[in-house]
């Protein structure tokens, strides 16, 4: 064996036996720099091969020995810089995890404080660095410190409980590792210079398992500034960034890819941390065109835009984005995706396509023509067919974009809408200034067709400008009245030639003439009249109410949809039974649009909600009074009485005058009397397809409507005789509809649920309808933990807190 092993041995083994004997300080101090001589230290250090064997053989245990008799004095030694520090780091991490509470503990935590302030992680990350290049590396210990390191916080948080310090917390460790990795570049960088050979293969597995535990944000915050900084100067940084990231395990390639695009200031910075690793890495290629993109939509607009931007900024990266677009626009236009997928996804894939388009050149455009015409005739269709109407508005938004695409020089496609502020952010999306700031030949592109259409507006904006200053003077020399004063017509009113019509009769005539002037004064005065004329308008409002339903829209009167509206709910008040009887038959009648359909139930909805209030409150419009030409005679008996205490209460002088108080004159309710009429005829025929209507088919979103006027009617029927009944068929109606796959007609069958809860007694509920309401419960409760849609979700878990709050009220009810 060799003398110098032999020798180091024999040392130790003497220094080992001595120092727990030492009681004089003197002498602990001699013994433990006899020890500090294999570390390379002191004025007699050892050799190269004693140092050699001691750091390879007994450095570990001769450190788990000093923490096993650890004391104050020997804090020095395992602090030092010299000695391998990944074993030094083991050892106190190894150390703490089987100390309990004790003094030992403390002085551990002190040197592991210490130990991380000196900023020993970079030595620790180096060491292993280095023995990766060994012929015999160790994997184990490898993976032991890669797990040490990642953990450290949770290791530290579970020893010290209430008492960890501030330096071993998560928020300021990771930081303290982002720092260590930058170091142990920097000492790549010096070796590569050098013309020496090093591994980072660790340091990207450091790297991975950090970001897998959640940390990208503390982690990248110190890396992603410093590292976008050197590699714009510094080719050798930039080969190391990128084998830094592609060195990533694949198990852990995702946090980092994710964590790289959540922190990259844009996707100039994102294109220099990565290089093109989309091209070389298939897990990478797969999280930003596909995972990004189809399967989560949690990304915001920049994150978007730096990974699309990341595509187009190299020719080699391109062809992705066009593949990108092309399943972009196929996705978007799919019809389970419309159906089944919420509306913050269909969002993401908008902003998606909005921003590939304004990357794509023409050349682009024109290879992806073919998917953007699918999309455009096949896509827009089932949009513009959902029941959401945020769904149906982003439908529109995207059609009338990809028709400026596909013909720039033609006739686009324009719908009306309201534009909200996320239609205004989707549209900002076609003229980013982050990516215009970015890419020079981007920037180049928008400032070329912004001057394409700058003469047009200069010209127009310089004519008025030029041209007044020469009106002016020419109106100047020919016109002489310039200082009279306007007449003051803002008061006045247009003179209408046609004659508000006396009789209900007669605006039936009107109604079915042609002739506008007399049209408009009666549709603005027609409501009033049949409110004024009960029996005169029950002669006729059957047919009245036929000839508002097919009255076609006439753009020519003001206001003419509400006016026809009112007057219809006029109608159905005055005279409820025969003209809801008329209504809920032409709802399943042949020839009908959609709109008028829906006209059906929005009267039928107004109508009863007018006949469930008090006759005073029923409607917010004030009568209008008999004009004087029109006397009518009032049959009613005229109260003496009162009128007396009128005249006598005029006549009166009071100092103080209490306020008086009248207590309201209870009436029936108008409307449980007829809810009949409007319910029954309503939840029948549902079912039956008809040649120009099918419900359960195409129409979804009349039925949406018509489950959502099921449920008021069956909330205006409270406290009804036949409130049970309606409950009742309201349910089974329910229960037969509860899987379909509209999220609109689930919201609407929800809240027909909470209505039957609210109307029918629950004791009537479970007498009568008890396997329904279980099998109701259960459905409930398979929507608030699967359902796609948010609205759904909560709607259903408000009735099922809703039937826990009447059944413990049924329990504590002092009657059961």
């Amino acid at each position: 064996m060799d003398p110098d092993i032999l020798s180091v041995r024999s040392a130790l083994q003497d220094i080992m036996a001595e120092l727990p004997k030492i009681s004089d300080g003197d002498r602990l101090v001699e013994v433990l720099s006899g020890a500090k001589r294999y570390l390379g230290e002191g004025e007699d250090p050892a050799s190269a091969q004693e140092i050699s064997e001691f750091n390879r053989t007994h450095y570990t245990p001769f450190l788990r020995f000093l923490v096993a008799h650890m004391g104050p004095q020997w804090f020095d030694l395992l602090t030092s810089d010299h000695g391998p520090a990944d074993q030094a780091f083991l050892v106190l991490m190894d150390s703490l995890v089987r100390t309990g509470p004790c003094v030992r503990l403390d002085r551990c935590i002190h040197v592991l404080e210490k130990f991380l302030q000196r900023g020993a992680l970079a030595d620790v990350i180096w060491e292993v660095c280095q023995q990766q290049l060994e012929a015999t590396p160790t994997p184990i210990l490898h993976e032991a410190v890669l797990t040490r390191i990642c953990s450290l916080p949770d290791h530290l948080a579970n020893c010290l409980q209430k008492h960890n310090k501030a330096a071993f917390y998560p928020k300021n460790y990771y930081p303290r590792v982002g720092n260590a990795i930058l170091r142990v570049l920097q000492m790549v960088s010096v070796s590569l210079r050098d013309g020496k050979g090093c591994s980072i293969s660790f340091v990207s597995q450091v790297l991975g398992k950090v970001c897998m535990q959640g940390r990208q944000q503390e982690l990248f915050s110190v890396l992603v500034p410093r590292l976008t900084t050197l590699v714009q100067s510094d080719c050798i940084w930039q080969r190391m960034c990128w084998r830094l990231i592609e060195s990533v395990p694949d198990r852990w390639m995702e946090p980092v890819v994710t964590g790289l695009v959540q922190s990259a200031d844009g996707s100039a910075s994102l294109s220099q941390l990565l290089g093109d690793l989309v091209l070389k890495n298939k897990k990478t290629q797969f999280l930003l065109t596909q995972k990004m993109l189809f399967l989560q939509y949690g990304l915001k607009k920049e994150m978007l835009q730096s990974v699309l931007g990341y595509l187009s900024m190299e020719s080699s990266r391109r062809p992705l984005l066009t593949k990108t677009v092309k399943q972009l626009l196929d996705v978007w236009s799919s019809g389970s995706v419309v159906k089944h997928s919420p509306y913050p996804q269909l969002l993401h894939l908008s902003r998606s396509i909005f921003i590939c388009l304004f990357l794509l050149n023409k050349e682009e455009i024109s290879a992806c023509r073919p998917e953007m015409l699918l999309a455009l005739t096949a896509g827009t269709r089932l949009y513009l067919d959902s029941s959401v109407p945020p769904v149906r508005c982003l439908g529109m938004v995207v059609a009338e974009c990809l028709s400026r695409y596909l013909e720039p020089d033609g006739p686009t496609l324009a719908f009306q809408y309201q534009e909200n502020e996320e239609i205004k952010d989707l549209k900002s999306l076609l003229t980013p200034p982050s990516v215009c700031a970015e890419d020079p030949a981007v920037a180049a592109t928008v400032t070329s067709e912004s001057s394409c259409s700058t003469p047009e507006t200069s010209k127009n904006n310089d004519k008025p400008d030029g041209g007044s200053k020469a009106d002016t003077g020419a109106d100047s020399d020919l016109d002489s009245d310039d200082d009279l004063s306007p007449y003051d017509m803002s008061t006045d009113t247009e003179l209408k030639k046609g004659k508000i019509p006396a009789y209900i009769r007669d605006c039936m005539e009107v109604l079915l003439s042609e002739d506008l002037e007399k049209l408009e004064v009666t549709m603005a005065s027609i409501s009033s009249l049949i409110r004024s004329n009960p029996s005169a308008t029950k002669e006729v409002s059957t047919e009245l109410v036929k000839i508002l339903l097919h009255l076609d829209d006439r753009p020519g009167v003001e206001n003419f949809p509400q006016l026809r509206y009112a007057a219809m709910v006029s109608v159905a008040v005055i005279d409820p039974v025969p003209v809801s009887q008329y209504l809920t038959g032409e709802f399943y009648s042949l020839n009908y649009s959609l709109r008028q359909r829906m006209d059906i139930l929005d009267v039928l909805v107004a109508a009863a909600k007018e006949l469930a209030e008090a006759p005073e409150a029923a409607t917010g419009e004030i009568r209008p009074s008999r004009s004087p030409q029109r006397k009518v005679k009032d049959d009613a008996p005229v109260d003496w009485r009162k009128l007396v205490e009128e005249r006598i209460a005029n006549k009166t002088r009071r100092f103080a005058k209490g306020q008086k108080s009248t207590t309201p004159a209870s009436t029936p309710n108008r409307f449980h009397g007829v809810v009949g009429h409007f319910f029954f005829p309503l939840i029948q025929n549902y079912d039956r397809p008809i040649v120009t209507f099918d419900l359960l088919g195409e129409d979804r979103l009349i039925l949406g409507r018509l489950v959502h006027t099921l449920g008021i009617l069956m909330h205006l029927a409270l406290n009804a005789t036949i409130a049970s009944q309606i409950g009742k068929s309201l349910l089974e109606f329910v229960l037969v509809l509860r899987l379909h796959t509209d999220p609109f007609v689930r919201q609407g069958l929800l809240f027909c649920v909470s209505t039957i809860l609210l109307s029918v007694p629950w004791e009537r509920l479970m007498t009568d309808m008890s396997e329904e309401v279980l099998e109701m419960k259960c459905w409930l409760a398979d929507i608030a933990e699967t359902d796609a849609d948010e609205d759904c979700r909560r709607l259903a878990v408000s009735g099922l807190l809703l039937m826990e709050k009447l059944q413990s009220n049924l329990q504590a009810s002092p009657d059961v």
